[in-house]
């Protein structure tokens, strides 16, 4: 039994098939909104839910401020854009997060000497691992949840899979592949780098 008057009823089904999306759309939406406010795949599905949920508690609590462009799509992608708006606003560019980050540093210092030993080499590779680990791999396979680039970027779980012909696959990612590039251009000197006598 509803506890709604016929005008909500009318208005909330009128809404609910404005939202419908063919073909598995919903979930594309929140992969090209991450693209795009480079956030999370959960982050932005939370996003996307909040707006559904706010549009939904107007025409339940104040029918007689609603009105037909309330209930478009158009309207429920505005109210998105500005939750997501507000939540990227303290997005830092990957390159700058990588250039703080203490497994980066560590390498970065250890670099700057002469490599006397494969113990050595092995913790310098194993710093820039992290580094990829942490500023690259795991937010970009954040955002890419439910993608079928999820299951590439799964592939390339070790930076030296994250050759530039593989970089390839995730340009619609600059930020990120600038970092894997630069990552992976330290992890291959370190690698060719011969030991100091």
């Amino acid at each position: 039994m509803s506890d709604l008057t016929p005008r909500q009823d009318v208005a909330l089904a009128t809404f609910k098939t404005n939202l419908h999306f063919p073909h598995g759309g919903f979930y594309e939406l929140i992969t090209e909104l991450g693209k795009e406010y480079q956030l999370p795949f959960q982050t932005v599905r939370t996003a996307v839910m909040k707006a559904q949920r706010t549009i939904e508690k107007k025409i339940r609590n104040d029918i007689d401020a609603v009105t037909e462009s309330d209930l478009t799509q158009e309207n429920w992608r505005k109210v998105i854009n500005e939750i997501l708006v507000v939540l990227a606003r303290d997005n830092m560019p990957v390159m700058d997060n990588l250039l703080v980050n203490q497994s980066y540093l560590k390498a970065v210092s250890e670099m700057s000497t002469p490599i006397e030993s494969e113990d050595e080499r092995a913790a310098i590779l194993e710093y820039l691992m992290q580094a990829y680990e942490q500023e690259v791999f795991k937010p970009l396979l954040a955002m890419l949840r439910t993608s079928p680039l999820y299951w590439e970027l799964m592939l390339a779980e070790e930076l030296d899979k994250m050759t530039e012909t593989y970089r390839a696959k995730f340009s619609d990612y600059p930020q990120y592949i600038e970092a894997a590039a630069h990552l992976f251009d330290l992890d291959s000197q370190v690698r060719a780098a011969v030991l100091a006598a």
